[in-house]
């Protein structure tokens, strides 16, 4: 009950400008950590939170106490929260564009388009094959 009290004391223009600093700083660390991890969840978040953190110790150890101002360690936590936020909204809109472009999680389902005119020879078991169904049937239409 006393920290979040201590929280509420703070200015709250101050407190937006330090979560909203935390999101777009967060949202570059955790979109380059995806990128560079190919879409390891975890790393995202860790870009994501860790950037976040990282750049709020920085603006109080190395911009706020060479000015003589106080440390205020509700900047870091608001920073970081701001963290936490970007790596949330990462995590929903990543997962889904992979799971459209068919990089993410499958379903088991197989959606073709059929030309029912034309006959189609389905593969057969191939001992050596990949055992994929979707690169049989494209090796089956192609090889037609």
């Amino acid at each position: 009950m006393f920290f979040l009290s201590n929280l509420v004391a703070q200015n709250p223009r101050d407190a937006a400008k330090h979560i909203g600093a935390g999101v777009v700083i967060g949202v570059a660390g955790g979109y380059a950590a995806d990128k560079i991890t190919n879409g390891q969840r975890v790393w995202k978040w860790v870009g994501a939170v860790g950037s976040s953190f990282a750049v709020g110790m920085a603006k109080e150890t190395l911009y706020d106490k060479p000015r003589g101002n106080e440390w205020e360690a509700k900047d870091v936590l608001y920073t970081t929260l701001g963290g936490v936020l970007s790596g949330m909204a990462l995590d929903i809109l990543t997962s889904n564009s992979r799971i459209r472009s068919g990089n993410g999680k499958k379903c088991g389902c197989l959606v073709a388009k059929l030309d029912l005119d034309q006959e189609l020879d389905l593969p057969t078991f191939v001992e050596n094959g990949t055992g994929d169904i979707t690169s049989e049937l494209q090796a089956t239409y192609f090889l037609k």
